[in-house]
């Protein structure tokens, strides 16, 4: 009988092979490795601890804390409580700390958690937030004084299993609930669109708050008997060299990245660094447009590592359908797609003509089992292949809707069950391929420009710190038209330089586009806003922009 609960799999190898290692967690120097039997325990003892604390089945408990062992104990904990986990990202000194409470303060009212789990650093400060609410707060450790629950108390089917929060990057995070029937239902077809197997290792430093950490990198091994290595993602980025490491270490077979990671890994590499990642079948890049500049970079900087183009793969993948829409099989190169960029910016995705001025566009696959997809106009009409337009997607992993937001739920889809992604694509050839967000679509003199397209330019200019660029259309009444605004991060402060700097962008934007009169607006590191999950939020940045420049 196929597993009705995310917990029978889990249950099925504890019954079976309870010694094995599931989780190697990698901290500095140090591995931590969690069998099953003793997961299974630590995380028993967290649901043993709710249901004395009062939490019945279906209600939420949010976890805000740090990589380690608590983190994925509690979280399984109160699945076996019958609870709702929901991880929040903790405090860093990378964010704003206004930004940071402020939107943790309308998500947990949005929320109404039964209980909060989270370290003692953060925990009186959550408590004021949430005052004379009912909501208890645990520190790790506390569910060590009691004994473990032994009949678990997990939900089933169309029962909601976790709600995982959307990144942000255009307002404030929707709480997406997936039920069990959901979940299982991505990771069968998941697992076998890539070929993922039992014993399968995945190498990780997602944040689990992030979908993409938390279905591929823990839901989809614990559930298909594979292994996780899990690394710190603050460490990482100071120490890129730990994540090849994991993979030499434990033979790790996967691994996700969104499209930044790819480009950090190829900056930073030390020839002296040298890890054999022959081992992996698939590093995919996900959660960002999928750049074929940046899969080569990171291809041509680890060749020496064993890393072939065969290795390198796209999906297309949102909270909304637990992972995957798409993607690319594994064994070939993801395909690339030449495309007129004359045509795109008319909406149009067909092949460029000889001599055309061409843009290459990474195929991010076809639908994983279970799933359709089909790219429509903003009246809802099918558009053909080859049209730019709305992606929109059905089928038996959609989510349940927006945690204690009926009528946008509702409004989410259309009378046939087809979801408004809100992302822009094309199909050619029967592959996807994403142009954009229609949230973050520039309008420019009637001339259709993508802000990750103008953001990459921007990238690619020497001086601009990298990474740390973001294109905004900014209304000018006078022009009926939008201003190009690109802010852009840098260390330079000689006014000479800073000009140059300016002039560079300009160029860079206008030979791509053939467009002049880019704003380059040049601020310090560390001004720019990002979410949680590391993406640029436009809306935050925007929002800062329009007050300096009030």
């Amino acid at each position: 009988m196929p597993p009705a609960s995310l917990l029978d799999a889990f249950r099925q190898r504890l019954d079976t092979d309870p010694e094995a290692p599931f989780l190697h967690l990698v901290t500095g120097n140090r591995t931590e490795t969690l069998s099953h039997e003793r997961l299974a325990l630590a995380a028993s003892r967290w649901a043993r601890r709710l249901v004395a604390d009062g939490c019945q089945p279906g209600d939420t408990v949010v976890i805000v804390l740090r990589h380690g062992a608590p983190l994925y104990t509690a979280f399984l904990g109160a699945l076996m409580a019958g609870c709702v986990p929901s991880i929040l990202p903790f405090p860093t000194h990378k964010q704003d700390p206004r930004l940071y409470w402020q939107a943790q303060d309308a998500l947990l009212r949005r929320i109404r958690a039964a209980c909060i789990i989270t370290d003692p650093e953060n925990a009186a400060r959550l408590r004021a937030l949430v005052p004379e609410s009912g909501t208890r707060m645990r520190l790790p450790g506390d569910e060590e004084s009691v004994p473990p629950l032994l009949a678990w108390r997990a939900g089933a089917g169309a029962d909601i299993a976790l709600l995982q929060h959307s990144s942000g990057t255009t307002g404030l995070k929707k709480g997406v609930a997936l039920s069990h029937a959901a979940i299982l239902a991505q990771l069968d077809a998941y697992a076998a669109a890539i070929g993922f197997e039992a014993g399968d290792a995945v190498a990780s430093w997602l944040p689990l708050y992030h979908d993409m950490g938390l279905v591929a990198c823990f839901l989809l091994p614990l559930v298909k008997g594979g292994a996780v290595a899990s690394l710190d993602a603050f460490e990482w980025v100071a120490r890129p060299a730990m994540l090849a490491e994991a993979i030499a270490a434990h033979r790790a077979r996967w691994c996700w990245l969104p499209n930044f990671a790819f480009e950090h890994l190829a900056r930073t590499r030390r020839p002296e660094e040298r890890h054999d990642l022959s081992s992996i079948r698939a590093f995919i890049d996900c959660s960002e447009t999928c750049r074929p500049g940046s899969l080569d970079r990171f291809a041509a900087a680890h060749a020496d590592c064993g890393v072939t183009p065969a290795q390198l793969q796209c999906c297309y993948a949102m909270a909304e359908t637990v992972f995957a829409v798409t993607q690319t099989p594994p064994g070939a190169p993801a395909p690339r797609l030449s495309l007129s960029a004359a045509g795109l910016a008319a909406g149009r995705a067909v092949p460029a003509g000889p001599g055309e001025a061409a843009t290459t566009l990474l195929s991010v696959g076809r639908p994983v089992a279970g799933l359709q997809l089909r790219i429509q106009d903003g009246a809802g009409n099918v558009l053909p292949e080859g049209r730019v337009g709305e992606v929109a997607v059905r089928g038996e992993c959609l989510f349940s809707g927006w945690h204690r937001a009926p009528v946008a739920s509702v409004a989410a889809f259309d009378a046939e069950g087809w979801y408004r992604t809100g992302d822009l694509g094309a199909l050619v050839g029967g592959e996807l391929v994403i142009t954009g967000r229609r949230k973050e679509v520039i309008i420019l003199h009637g001339k259709t420009l993508y802000a990750a397209d103008l953001e990459a330019i921007a990238h690619q200019v020497p001086g601009v710190h990298p990474g740390r660029a973001v294109a905004l259309g900014v209304p000018n009444p006078a022009s009926g038209s939008e201003d190009l605004v690109l802010v852009a991060e840098t260390p330079a402060t000689d006014p000479a330089d800073r000009q140059a700097l300016q002039r560079a962008l300009r160029a860079a934007v206008e030979a791509v586009t053939g467009l002049s009169g880019t704003i380059a607006a040049l601020r310090p590191p560390g001004w720019l806003v990002k979410t949680t999950s590391g993406k640029l939020s436009r809306a935050e940045n925007l929002a800062k922009y329009l007050t300096e420049a009030a």
